[in-house]
């Protein structure tokens, strides 16, 4: 078995697979960390899947506690939470190492076999040749990546595009909405876009038609309280007439004369 693998060389192209995968995955990460910061620097709508939750979750923190006690935390639980072909970013930055030993340990069995079969370890090696070039490769690629100082920067860009933009302070319906998982957008059709603006014209119509009926009600009201008004003061002055022609008949005939006298020279006069 080891014979057919030192002979087909496998542990070789294994090597060789293992050190250009590892070296991928620090460029991709490097990318993923690029596309992040760049959205941060969008002030308007983001683009970014990441940052458009990453904003929900802070305006619905800030609609139910006013404020965030703690945004490095509420970004950093974000960050480990993101997802890259089902990896996260610790993954993404762990997977180059891993696959730089997974060359080591190939370029160590291949030299151990060359050497057992009569081979030297570093002349006319390729297992040893390679592995030393599979290390050089990963460290220029973490290097190059720089992953460290991107995350660093990625952080500072965020919180500062939560704290002091002021992008994510709208505190329209997307601040009273709570914070829920995307789903695609429903089909709405023409009919169902119509139908709440007829809504909202029945709506209309029956507003004007309650506030002219209230107006009516009222001014019935008015006139109502007018006639009852004139009637209890007809009423009164016929109590008032009946009750001096009561006096009257109880008067001696020549006072009634002379006092009808006296209220006609009164009203004469």
């Amino acid at each position: 078995m080891l014979q057919f693998i030192m002979e087909k060389n496998l542990l070789l192209y294994l090597l060789a697979a293992a050190c250009v995968a590892g070296v991928a995955s620090q460029m991709i990460l490097r990318q993923i960390y690029d596309g992040l910061i760049k959205d941060t620097r969008n002030t308007g709508e983001p683009d970014g899947r990441f940052l458009q939750q990453l904003r929900q979750r802070f305006q619905y923190c800030r609609h139910l506690n006013d404020k965030v006690g703690d945004v490095q935390a509420l970004i950093r639980k974000n960050l480990m939470e993101y997802r890259f072909w089902g990896m996260g970013l610790h993954r993404w930055r762990r997977l180059g190492a891993e696959l730089l030993v997974v060359s080591v340990v190939c370029a160590a069995v291949g030299t151990v076999l060359t050497v057992r079969g009569g081979g030297t370890v570093m002349s006319g090696n390729m297992y040893f040749w390679m592995g030393i070039l599979a290390m050089l490769l990963t460290a220029a690629a973490y290097g190059i990546a720089d992953t460290g100082y991107r995350k660093n920067c990625l952080e500072v860009q965020l919180t500062d595009y939560l704290e002091n933009s002021g992008a994510a302070r709208d505190y329209g319906e997307d601040a009273a909405r709570a914070y829920e998982a995307e789903e695609p957008a429903p089909i709405v059709s023409v009919e169902s876009r119509r139908r709440p603006k007829r809504k909202a014209a029945k709506e209309s119509a029956a507003a004007v038609q309650a506030q002219s009926r209230a107006q009516k009600e009222k001014s019935e009201l008015k006139e109502n309280l007018t006639r009852l008004k004139a009637g209890m003061q007809e009423t009164a002055a016929s109590s008032e007439r009946e009750r001096n022609a009561e006096i009257l008949r109880h008067m001696d005939p020549g006072e009634q004369e002379r006092i009808l006298r006296e209220v006609l020279k009164e009203f004469l006069s």
